[in-house]
């Protein structure tokens, strides 16, 4: 493996929203949650954010279940339910590093208030601002 490789999963920054026990997040209520924030439905059947200022559909950070597959099914949305969310942006592919990541952690914010979920880093470790500036100093 070479060391570019062992970067890759560097450039990452995930952040979850994680559902209460035995209260998944579901249905209607998980989908109006999730376009209240901008967000829309496309590629992988997951939701995107997209710079309003511009033409091109280029994903600012990402969406996914995170219950496998990690997909959305639009179709079934009312039988549809996950223990939580997971966003999350490559900062290789992004313009301005810092002001997306503000952008996804407001997101995440948001969600976690309309959901009555958990922000955490990663998939784990709860949420706190010395997270937050880690993730900052990591993208200097």
């Amino acid at each position: 493996m070479t060391h570019d490789n062992d970067n890759r999963a560097h450039d990452f920054i995930i952040i979850s929203v994680v559902a209460k026990p035995n209260q998944p997040f579901a249905s209607y209520d998980l989908f109006q949650a999730i376009s209240a924030t901008g967000m829309q439905f496309g590629a992988m059947n997951i939701f995107h954010y997209y710079n309003p200022q511009t033409i091109e559909k280029k994903p600012l950070f990402s969406l996914a279940s995170a219950t496998d597959p990690g997909e959305f099914d639009l179709n079934q949305m009312g039988n549809f339910s996950c223990s939580g969310l997971t966003l999350f942006m490559n900062t290789q592919q992004v313009p301005d590093k810092k002001k997306v990541f503000h952008l996804m952690v407001e997101t995440a914010e948001q969600l976690a208030e309309d959901l009555q979920g958990e922000l955490r880093a990663g998939t784990r470790h709860p949420w706190n601002e010395q997270i937050k500036q880690h993730y900052l100093d990591k993208m200097v």
